[in-house]
């Protein structure tokens, strides 16, 4: 009887809120397109500046299009009936009262209007995509930046949980949060164009590598996160991988899962040590090509076993954090020649 009567509520929610997006999609492609055609007629477009480095627009193109990949997830219907129980709700499990006060308070804004906010959140995050991507060397893409650091940051606290670093978090499930690793990149994007030829500035880019991977392996290990536990991290790897997927990405993680079963113990031990070795290998020194191979090939396994793509199951927000992580992985490959050499060596400071 209630399935009866809560059905049809859902099917004309979604209907206007599909309604509503084809008509905001219009409006854009109208007043956008008068845009870019006066734009082009006077001359002014330039998607990149012609001193910017390869690096520099590598990082432009992937922070848009994954801004705009994040807006169209969140076109979901499940966001629109589901949003509050099924992505924030479960953000509340084991943390302090802080955070859980934080994301409650965004649990009750949602509500008032979850079809208004699912609106807000699909074209602001895209129109931070379009600025980013479309803006050129101009004021305008400064504020596409600028708005992403702003968004970003107030989706990680009540959105995400702040990563959930205090509530059980791990890499496998893509703590610090991946719109942290939004804001990192809009911020770098800032930086004026000579910062980026800087060795210093190399230097800070493999210290957050290496700092990323130090706080990989200390959620890991942390006992009251319960990563040691059987229990904790097969129903962990059996949840991802009931979600809805192909059997191709959902085989891997239950045999992971029967495995993890059998011994967490060694499991995680294996975990914890690859990670404190990938920040050992970034913070000695300018890391060899095997050191960036090895941590691209850490990255994308975890990307698929731990994060399960972050795109998945029709409630998935993002790609999740990997994803940001293999893309600051080939902008850094950009900024300097990966040594082929097995030695360690330490880049040059200069002022």
């Amino acid at each position: 009887m209630l399935m009866g009567v809560t059905h049809p509520v859902h099917v004309n929610t979604l209907t206007l809120f599909y309604v509503m997006n084809f008509v905001i999609a219009l409006l854009v492609i109208t007043f956008g397109g008068l845009v870019v055609v006066t734009r082009l007629q006077q001359h002014k477009f330039r998607l990149f500046a012609s001193d910017s480095s390869s690096a520099r627009n590598v990082l432009i193109v992937g922070l848009g299009s994954l801004w705009l990949v994040d807006g169209l997830l969140q076109a979901q219907p499940l966001m629109v009936t589901q949003f509050t129980g099924g992505v924030l709700a479960p953000l509340l499990t084991g943390q302090p009262a802080l955070v859980a006060a934080v994301v409650r308070l965004g649990m009750r804004l949602w509500r008032l209007h979850p079809l208004v906010w699912n609106l807000v959140a699909i074209w602001m995050q895209i129109g931070i995509g379009a600025v980013i991507l479309l803006g050129g060397e101009t004021r305008g893409r400064r504020i596409g930046l600028w708005t992403s650091i702003g968004w970003g940051l107030l989706v990680w606290g009540p959105g995400e949980g702040f990563g959930s670093i205090f509530s059980g978090g791990s890499w496998l499930l893509g703590s610090p949060g991946s719109v942290l690793f939004y804001v990192l990149a809009a911020g770098v994007l800032l930086l004026p164009s000579a910062w980026w030829r800087s060795p210093r500035f190399l230097r800070v880019w493999q210290e957050m590598i290496a700092g990323l991977w130090a706080l990989a392996a200390l959620l890991q290990t942390w006992p009251a996160n319960g990563w040691w536990s059987s229990h904790r991290f097969s129903a962990f790897l059996t949840n991802q991988a009931r979600m809805p997927q192909p059997s191709l990405f959902s085989a891997p993680l239950y045999a992971g899962a029967q495995a993890v079963a059998q011994s967490a113990i060694p499991w995680n031990a294996g975990i914890v040590g690859i990670f404190l070795i990938l920040a050992l290998l970034w913070i000695l020194g300018r890391p060899a090509r095997l050191t960036w191979w090895l941590t691209v090939g850490v990255t994308g396994s975890t990307w698929w076993f731990g994060q399960d793509f972050g795109v998945l199951g029709g409630m998935g927000t993002d790609p999740n954090s990997a994803a940001l992580v293999l893309l600051g992985l080939v902008v850094y490959a950009l900024i300097v020649p990966l040594p082929a050499d097995r030695a360690v060596t330490r880049p040059t400071q200069t002022d």
